[in-house]
């Protein structure tokens, strides 16, 4: 829990662009900007203090998990963020809030709280909203692109190959059809709101032929 000494930067980081253009109000980018770069501080900060032990490529892939997309949506709906996102009635009933919104004003949050107290303050609510995430992380992760990736160079094969197949829906919420091949072993298709998505479920669907 944090109080706001000056609330409007808290209504700034709550506001999406299409409420603030409309409502003459700040909206939440400058401030994604700055939240996205403390949080990737304080992350850092915290993984290589508790791993002391940890090479760089180890803490880069915890590092990667940590701060990805997936787990900011994650944290934002823990902390019920969709209830309080200011979007203009005619978006929110044409588009809804997506998952990217959500994300994107968390690290606004993160950004504000920054501004309106100290690096230490927004310390301690980052590393609160992330400990069980932090706590869960036994060992570094090791995503499907990697450890295929690593799977073929240990068995002397190329690297897989990655091709975009489709592209559909509006930009907002697009699909993409991604094609993965090993060369001289599978092919397969995958399917994901973004190209790394998509990627990543191509991976995972050989992977589970491998083992």
């Amino acid at each position: 829990r944090y109080n706001f000494k000056n609330i409007t930067f808290c209504e700034n980081a709550l506001t999406h662009s299409s409420y603030g253009i409309k409502n003459k109000k700040k909206n939440y980018q400058r401030l994604e900007f700055l939240g996205d770069r403390v949080l990737g501080l304080i992350i850092s900060e915290s993984i290589f203090n508790r791993f002391k032990n940890e090479e760089e490529g180890k803490l880069s892939k915890r590092f990667s998990d940590l701060v990805r997309k997936k787990t900011l949506i994650e944290v934002a709906k823990e902390i019920e963020l969709q209830n309080i996102l200011n979007t203009s009635k005619e978006y929110i009933n044409k588009i809804k809030i997506t998952d990217s919104m959500l994300a994107d004003s968390l690290e606004a949050l993160i950004g504000a709280i920054y501004i309106d107290s100290n690096f230490e303050e927004v310390k301690k609510v980052v590393l609160n909203l992330w400990s069980k995430k932090l706590s869960s992380q036994q060992k570094p992760p090791v995503d499907a692109k990697s450890f295929l990736q690593e799977w073929c160079l240990s068995r002397k094969k190329k690297i897989p190959i990655y091709n975009i197949l489709k592209k559909k829906g509006p930009d907002h919420e697009p699909i993409f059809l991604i094609e993965l091949k090993i060369e001289n072993f599978k092919k397969v298709q995958g399917v994901g709101s973004t190209k790394k998505k998509a990627e990543i479920n191509a991976a995972q669907k050989i992977i589970k032929k491998i083992k």
